[in-house]
């Protein structure tokens, strides 16, 4: 029974582990794909050019991020809810995770139009 109870807990924490490491690598590949919005927004903040130079790393490794991504929000999915419910925690960063990834894969498809609402200012 305490075997039962210790695996448990060892796929909760990994699971926890995982869906942070999604939600990170999500965000990379999130940068990565918003490679001409993202730059334009914060040099319009005011953030210096040397800091959105430094960028285009994410752009070149966004493939590599995006599949990481899928590769660890699957793993994490599959260990939150191996044995039930996880916690919220996990439930949360999953969801950000996703959001995330699914904003790196569509973000591509409307920079285009992102870019003429953001001239019209």
């Amino acid at each position: 029974m305490s075997d039962e109870i210790e695996t448990k807990t060892g796929n909760k924490k990994k699971s926890g582990w995982f869906a942070s490491g999604g939600v990170l690598t999500s965000f990379f590949a999130f940068l990565g794909a918003s490679c001409c919005v993202l730059p334009f927004i914060l040099v319009n903040l005011g953030i210096s050019t040397t800091i959105v130079g430094k960028l285009g790393f994410f752009v070149r490794y966004q493939s590599i991020f995006q599949w990481l991504t899928l590769g660890l929000l699957g793993a994490a999915t599959f260990f939150a809810f191996r044995y039930g419910r996880p916690r919220m925690r996990v439930i949360i960063l999953l969801v950000i995770g996703f959001i995330f990834a699914g904003m790196a894969y569509l973000l591509p498809s409307y920079e285009k139009e992102i870019l003429e609402w953001l001239n019209l200012r």
